[in-house]
């Protein structure tokens, strides 16, 4: 078994709860960390849980070889837009500059697809700048993933996310290679993609899109 460590942000989300359950299968990692909000139902030999409050992390936690990012909320579930920037983009930020000044080697984010920085929506700018704000820190690698619309069973139903599932999947039905990065993909397999890009070892910035993650995920 391979002695890498994994930490794991946003366990108990749709991507990150994959992600947790994946890394403990794997035999690539020896030491599983997990920090979360609330409690994580989850045991086994190889998992170290860490219950924070994200507004007073304590650096000194963020210990590990890769660090696998994917915090996110909405704009109805945060409540307002400071609180929704918070989330996605002060939070992952500021575990990102503990991360670095800490010695971690890969550092890998979840975004969205169409994140961009000067996007007239809010939600993909926020995604946008949060990528733009981590790439100036030091890591062997940044591995950014946007996945399109999440297929998966969450706690809280999310009317505006059905009809996007439902709209891009009659969409992207057609053969046009410029849609197939919005066709919706199951949270599992971009929980895949991000274990397995790990393992790859490359060096620098990548961006990996959602059709990339869906080739790179099912692999």
């Amino acid at each position: 078994m391979n002695s890498k460590s994994a930490l794991v942000f946003g366990a108990t989300g749709l991507v990150g709860s994959h992600c947790a359950s994946q890394l403990l299968a794997s035999n690539d990692y020896s030491s599983i960390v997990v920090f979360t909000r609330s409690p994580l139902p989850l045991s086994h030999p190889k998992l170290t849980k860490h219950l924070i409050d994200f507004n007073k992390l304590d650096d000194s936690l963020i210990r590990g070889d890769d660090l696998f990012c994917c915090l996110g909320t909405t704009m109805r579930k945060a409540g307002s837009p400071e609180a929704f920037e918070k989330v996605d983009f002060t939070y992952p930020l500021e575990i990102a500059r503990a991360a670095s000044a800490s010695g971690v080697k890969q550092f890998l984010l979840v975004t969205s697809v169409g994140s961009d920085p000067s996007s007239a929506n809010f939600y993909l700018k926020t995604k946008g700048r949060v990528e733009e704000a981590i790439k100036p820190l030091r890591f062997q690698s940044l591995l950014i993933f946007r996945p399109s619309f999440l297929m998966g069973n969450r706690e809280e139903f999310r009317l505006g996310e059905r009809i996007g599932i439902t709209t891009m999947r009659a969409l992207t039905a057609a053969p046009i290679d410029a849609l197939k990065k919005y066709r919706p993909i199951a949270a599992s397999i971009v929980a895949s993609a991000m274990i397995a890009a790990a393992q790859h070892g490359q060096e620098g910035i990548r961006v990996f899109e959602s059709d990339e993650i869906q080739s790179l995920g099912s692999l």
